[in-house]
């Protein structure tokens, strides 16, 4: 009987509809203005391609004109402020002046103002990112069922050592008024790959797949989400 009355109960998709974070109905345009990173990127140039993506999913999903600059304004700004010699070895203070600079002008409501009069005030996407590999090497757990000498079963457990390596995506999302230069909402979304001794992933690749599990929580600020699921309807 208890059979029979689960296999008559129905499983249905379901959508729920969720609200945009801000209201972006007064813009017509929207401007990825780039984000401050390291001074120094590994391997990855972390704020032109970040920019790329965002526009691509812009351009699909929001109801805004994209802005495709040459290149980011706000790392444009940087690169006039902080300039360092292809020979020159950078140090640990010129890192920390640089995310300084930066987090000045993140925070300069004039410059924001101004770039929004050049791209006739649209809304301003821009933030900090930083992108990151670690080492999480170390001994971990294991156990395996064994049989004894009496034909019995029990487990044994011991631990060896892994090599495993993580690579971590964080990013602060500014949302800008172009027309006032102030900060409309601001965001951080951390996301996180981990891999073990036998995967070969490159730091592209791993920076990728942590910005598939990241945009949609980006857009979802804009741009009203559905999350989709399942409903068990019983008899």
């Amino acid at each position: 009987l208890l059979g029979a009355g689960c296999a008559s109960s129905l499983e249905v998709p379901i959508e729920t509809p969720l609200k945009s974070k801000i209201d972006v109905s007064k813009f017509r345009r929207v401007l990825v203005a780039g984000f401050v990173t390291d001074l120094v990127d590994e391997g990855i140039d972390l704020a032109p391609e970040t920019s790329r993506l965002l526009q691509n999913q812009l351009r699909s999903v929001a109801k805004l004109q994209v802005i495709e600059p040459d290149r980011p304004p706000l790392n444009q700004a940087l690169t006039k402020a902080f300039k360092v010699a292809d020979d020159t070895r950078v140090t640990r203070e010129d890192r920390d002046r640089y995310r300084a600079e930066g987090e000045r002008l993140l925070q300069d409501t004039a410059f924001w103002r101004k770039l929004g009069e050049e791209y006739q005030n649209p809304l301003i996407v821009t933030g900090k990112l930083t992108f990151e590999e670690q080492n999480r090497s170390g001994f971990q757990q294991e156990s395996a069922l064994v049989r004894d000498r009496n034909g019995r079963v029990r487990e044994v457990r011991g631990s060896r050592y892994a090599e495993r390596k993580a690579y971590n995506l964080a990013a602060d999302f500014s949302f800008i008024d172009g027309g006032t230069g102030r900060l409309l909402h601001k965001e951080r979304f951390s996301e996180e790959v981990l891999y073990g001794e036998e995967q070969k992933v490159s730091p592209l690749s791993s920076y990728f797949e942590l910005m598939d599990r990241l945009l949609p929580n980006f857009l979802g600020v804009i741009s009203p989400q559905k999350i989709r699921g399942t409903r068990v309807l019983l008899p």
